[in-house]
């Protein structure tokens, strides 16, 4: 069976014990956040690093690891169980290069600032310009934030951003959802 089906067959089982993905929409929300990490990956290639701040069920991160097994995937999460999740599920991949944080993303600057990371990604964290903010110049490339209309807005307006190169992509499927990708000055789109 492939990594991408005992994933999804481990997010079933854990789901009804943890919060990980709505249960109400939960298959209509699954096939959503495959194609949206898949769309993600496709959007920052090439690159051989990044991190996930909020990864929650796993979504983008973890899904990128599965897709693109040669990448180094940090995925960083505050809530307990849902780190507990991630690590039972790396552990039943097998998914090597997958490393886990258990905090916000302060722990993860503090902890890394000195690694370099080709992309921050972050989907459910509200206030994103945090990160950019507190970037202590080990994102190299650039960061990829799944959000709404406003978010996107107020991101664009932000000082440092003015000075990036921006994309802004309307995510299949969602009417209200975007793709913003900040790639810093030297990178090209």
């Amino acid at each position: 069976m492939e990594k991408k089906e005992r994933f999804e067959q481990l997010l079933r089982k854990e789901n009804k014990r943890i919060n990980l993905i709505s249960r109400r929409s939960f298959n209509s929300t699954l096939p959503f956040l495959w194609s949206l990490s898949e769309l993600i990956l496709q959007s920052l290639e090439p690159f051989t690093s990044l991190v996930d701040i909020g990864s929650g069920a796993g979504f983008p991160g973890l899904a990128i690891k599965i897709l693109a097994p040669e990448k180094r995937v940090v995925l960083v999460e505050p809530r307990k169980k849902k780190v507990d999740f991630l690590r039972r599920a790396r552990s039943s991949l097998g998914l090597e290069g997958l490393e886990i944080v258990e905090g916000d993303f302060l722990l993860f600057h503090k902890k890394y600032c000195q690694a370099r990371i080709d992309y921050l990604v972050s989907m459910g964290v509200k206030k994103k310009e945090g990160f950019i903010r507190e970037d202590c110049g080990n994102i190299v490339r650039g960061y990829c934030f799944v959000t709404g209309e406003d978010e996107v807005g107020r991101l664009l307006n932000h000082r440092k951003v003015k000075k990036y190169n921006t994309e802004v992509r309307k995510v299949p499927g969602r009417d209200l959802l975007y793709l913003l990708i900040i790639r810093k000055p030297w990178e090209k789109s």
